[in-house]
C-alpha cells in the first residue's frame, strides 16, 4: 500500500456507510446512512477499550487517500 497512515483521530472521524445501528453494509432491511466511524462504534456499544484494541490490531490497513 502507498500513502501515509491515518492518525487514530482521522480514522475515527472518517465518514462511513453504515446501517442506522452502526453496523457495516449488509443485506438486512435496515436503512443505511453515513456517519463517522466513532458514531458507528458508539451505536454498536463499543467501549474506548474496544476501539483501542481494534485500532492497534488494524491501523496498518488505513492510509490517507491522495
Amino acid at each position: 500500500m502507498s500513502g501515509k497512515q491515518m492518525t487514530k483521530k482521522e480514522w475515527l472521524d472518517e465518514m462511513v456507510f453504515r446501517d442506522t445501528f452502526g453496523r457495516p453494509y449488509n443485506l438486512s432491511d435496515v436503512p443505511m446512512t453515513m456517519m463517522t466511524r466513532r458514531e458507528s462504534f458508539k451505536k454498536q456499544g463499543g467501549t474506548k477499550e474496544d476501539i483501542n484494541e481494534y485500532w492497534n490490531e488494524n491501523k496498518h490497513l488505513y492510509v490517507k487517500e491522495k
